[in-house]
Order: C-alpha cells, then structure tokens, then sequence
C-alpha cells in the first residue's frame, strides 16, 4: 500500500510538473508570437493573457484584443478570445470567439454578432506541427453596420482538412444556411419582390493541390501556392432558382489559368427577369439573351434548366462560343 501511495504521489508531481512547465512555454511562446505580429506589418495590442486549467487543461484567455492591419485599413477588436486544449492533447485547439466582435474596413465599422461562434485545429504532434484539420463555426451570425443594415444567416460551416493519404492536398468546405440579404441590397438586386426574402443555401465543396505542405514550424519558407483547384461543387439557391458548377483549373507559374467548369442554372430566367427588373438588361433585349442561351444550352431536353461550359484557355473565359475575357488571376 506504501508502495502504491508513493507511487501515486510521485505520479501526480510529475503530472503537476508536466501542466506547469506547459503553461509557461504556451503563454511564453503565445505572447512572443504577439509581440512578434506588433513588430511586423500589422498593429496589435491587447490588455492581459492568462493560462488556466489545472490539471487537465490549457485554458488561454486574451482580453481586449485588437488586430490592425494599416496596409488595408482594415481591424478586428475583441473584448475576450479564449483558447482551450486538453493538457493531454495540446495539438488539438479551440478558440471561442464572443458574441460580439467589431470590424472596421476602410473607415467603415461593421459589428458582428454571433450566439456562438468557434473555431477549432489540429496539427500533427511533430516538430514540423504538420496541419491536419480547422473548423469554424457561426450559430445566427449578423453583420450589421453602423446604420442598422444587416445580413443575417442562420448558420456557417467552414472546414479544412488534409486528405487522407496525401501530403499536400487539402479538403475545403464552406456552407452557409438561410441567407437574409440586407433590405437596401434587396430592393437593388429585386426591386419588384419577385424572390423570397431568404436565400436557402450556400454551398462550396472542393479539393485544393499546395505546392507544398501546410506547417506551422516547418523548415520550407518558400510561400506556399496552389497548384490544382478542383470543385466538387458550388451550389446555390434562392427560391426556385438555383445554380451549381463543377470543375478543375490549374495555375501555371505566373497563375495564369487553364481548365474549365460544367455550370447549371435552374429556372434561369428568373435571373434574367431579376436583371430586366433591376435595370442591368433592357427589355427589348431579352429575346436576344434568351436566343444566345438556347445556343450554349447542352441540355436543351429539360427546358427549365441551362447548362453550358465555361472553359478557361491561357487565361481567358469562353461560355461555348462566347468569349468573357479574362479569368481571375490565382497565385
């Protein structure tokens, strides 16, 4: 029984030396890496930083913490922000964001409010601290300005993982849920009222190849680019309207594009009678519109859904015959 006691004891002394001697090397290296952050390009400034949680956790807490960044004039300020991970698995982080957080974009200042809103992450318990996953989630998020405009949406979902058996490829998704535009974007893009007032969803699911992996203490400080983008799908819809696409485009060394993408739009003319609605196509040109549509529609055997090719060649757009110019650039 001696034995077992001393056994235990000598347990949780190590135990306890182990969580102290963590705490110190997180909030030493946390608050060197803020102090690092303040002395490049950007500005930031926050009040305390304490580390809680004994025995079983690391609980960080930041209080009044603002992030500035001149070049763009743009910031984010937070009263709190809090990190947690259990002691026993310290590569697996959550961050809990408030319900409320500010954002200032050139002059302009946008509140953000959230009934949760977190984040979570996970690298790779190595030297290199390899990505493995990051998730971020919104429960009723509202950006609302300073003159009460708001956009409102029940939930966001957004994910990164690496793909299994690979080293470089990741999986990204975002989805966002019953979209709520503002009332003054309403009345530009639907003046008539001819939509819903809520967008139903979002979605975008695709596979991303790096030109090399994501670590956070890796040696490699050569910037990181795409190689390869894949979507597996963009989907959205509103009303009885819809739109997806599917596709792969590759960037070449300057990121220049080539690929193309298969793009479908459900009940498509209520598009167009948004656009005729709005101002941004003339009346007297919708049977024109309508013609060029019939002319790149592959499915013209379901008459109520478009579907057309956009192929990306040396960086410039083509919907079947008609050329769009130039592609986005993709570094």
């Amino acid at each position: 029984m001696r034995k077992l006691i001393a056994l235990v004891v000598i347990s949780a002394t190590l135990y306890g030396g182990y969580w102290f001697v963590g705490r110190s090397q997180i909030q030493s290296k946390l608050t060197d890496a803020l102090i690092e952050i303040d002395a490049g390009d950007y500005d930031l400034t926050y009040d305390t930083l304490h580390t809680r949680g004994f025995p079983s956790r690391f609980d960080t807490t930041i209080t009044n913490l603002e992030f500035n960044d001149p070049l763009t004039a743009t910031s984010w300020a937070a009263p709190i922000f809090q990190l947690f991970a259990l002691s026993y698995r310290p590569n697996e982080v959550i961050a809990v964001f408030p319900n409320e957080q500010t954002l200032t974009v050139d002059g302009e200042v946008f509140t953000l409010l959230t009934n949760d809103m977190r984040a979570s992450g996970k690298v790779r318990a190595s030297a290199a601290l390899a990505f493995q996953t990051a998730t971020i989630e919104m429960d009723y998020p509202r950006i609302r300005t300073e003159e009460g405009a708001e956009l409102a949406m029940a939930s966001i979902l957004a994910a990164m993982r690496l793909t299994p058996e690979t080293t470089q490829t990741y999986d990204l998704f975002l989805e966002a849920r019953s979209i709520e535009l503002p009332e003054d974007i309403r009345r530009i893009i639907d003046p008539q009222n001819l939509q819903p007032p809520i967008m139903q969803n979002l979605r975008f699911d695709s596979d991303v190849d790096l030109t090399a992996p994501i670590e956070l203490n890796g040696a490699n400080t050569d910037p990181v680019g795409i190689a390869a983008l894949s979507i597996k799908e963009f989907a959205l819809a509103w009303g009885e309207m819809s739109v997806s696409a599917i596709g792969d485009v590759t960037p070449n060394d300057t990121g220049v594009l080539n690929g193309s993408f298969s793009i479908s739009a459900r009940n498509w003319q209520q598009v167009l009678d948004l656009a005729v609605a709005m101002g941004a196509i003339p009346e007297d040109q919708r049977l024109l519109i309508v013609g060029m549509a019939a002319s790149i529609d592959e499915t013209p055997h379901v008459p109520d859904t478009l579907t057309a090719t956009l192929v990306i060649t040396d960086g410039q757009m083509a919907l079947g015959p008609i050329p769009l110019g130039a592609a986005p650039m993709l570094h």
